[in-house]
């Protein structure tokens, strides 16, 4: 199923407005010191982009293709909303092993509600890119069959003030 749900991601992408924007980020290496902290949190994000107002060509970086792309605030953008977009996946499951030695396998089921880690995970990335620009922040999970996209839209996690409050937690974790 891994052909079919990338199929998935790029119809999720297409609908977020990925070609909309003339550079998109992939795997950016984010390091970010909290004053609170010893060490610096290390993550990377998907993607990210900015939503541009014409249709132009569009540029895909990654942090191995390019330099440009490895430090998020070099990255050429031209609008000032910066979405940050995080895919996770959701597989199927193997059932027990029948008489015959195969195997069947359950539906993969998208989630009702994002998971708690994940919204930590998001929650870092938009407070560490947040200082050179306003974020948008996009959850989407992908099955073969489907995709979900959660924003704050839809999704009161997603909410700057719960972001906040996540990002406080993967803190207090850390």
């Amino acid at each position: 199923t891994i052909a079919q749900t990338c199929h998935q991601g790029f119809l999720a992408l297409d609908s977020v407005g990925v070609n909309n924007s003339n550079s998109v980020v992939a795997e950016d290496s984010i390091n970010f010191t909290d004053k609170r902290l010893s060490l610096p949190i290390v993550g990377r994000t998907d993607l990210h982009f900015k939503i541009q107002s014409k249709k132009t060509p569009l540029v895909f970086n990654s942090s191995e293709q390019s330099d440009e792309a490895s430090s998020s605030k070099d990255a050429p953008f031209l609008s000032d909303q910066l979405v940050i977009l995080e895919l996770k996946t959701a597989w199927q499951k193997p059932g027990k092993q029948k008489k015959s030695g195969d195997r069947s396998f359950s539906s993969a089921r998208l989630p009702s509600q994002p998971n708690i880690n994940h919204l930590q995970q998001l929650a870092f990335y938009c407070f560490a890119l947040e200082k050179r620009s306003s974020v948008s922040p996009y959850l989407i999970y992908l099955t073969a069959d489907d995709f979900i996209i959660y924003t704050e839209k839809n999704c009161t996690d997603l909410e700057p003030k719960n972001l906040k409050n996540y990002y406080e937690q993967l803190v207090s974790n850390c």
